[in-house]
């Protein structure tokens, strides 16, 4: 844990001149110009990748959610709609992530059979991830995002 905290700090640094933008700052300008108002379709997918590699929705959420505030005042999407499908692709992360993968077949004596798992979820976190991005796209069309 302290590990992740001390990396999302220096994400977080950058200059008070502004001539150095912070890699948060950065990462979440070019993901904004690269996707523009879809953003809120892939939200969740960045915060399932935070936790696909940490093991961890708290991580994820400390990792990511600059990247996703930075993208959602960029492109006036609502703060908090966006944070929220960051949680929610946090979350749907934690069943693909290769640490719990491997816990679980430990457990229950599985050998071999972590590739299967793997696959399995991934199809499961696929249609998740758009059943949530589409429900974000939803909220924000219709004006129920909420705002931030």
């Amino acid at each position: 844990m302290l590990g992740a905290l001390i990396f999302v700090n220096m994400m977080m640094l950058g200059d008070s001149s502004g001539q150095n933008s912070a890699a948060v700052a950065q990462i979440g300008h070019h993901l904004a110009q690269i996707t523009g108002a879809n953003w809120t379709f892939f939200a969740p997918l960045l915060g399932a990748l935070g936790s696909f590699f940490s093991g961890s929705a708290t991580i994820s959420n400390l990792t990511f959610a600059g990247i996703q505030t930075t993208i959602a005042e960029q492109l006036s999407l609502p703060l908090t709609t966006i944070l929220a499908l960051q949680s929610v692709g946090a979350a749907m992360g934690n069943m693909v992530c290769i640490n719990n993968i491997v816990a679980v077949t430990a457990i229950l004596g599985l050998q071999n059979r972590d590739g299967d798992i793997l696959k399995s979820t991934s199809l499961i976190l696929a249609v998740f991830a758009v059943v949530a991005g589409g429900m974000g796209v939803l909220l924000v069309r219709v004006g129920l995002g909420v705002g931030g």
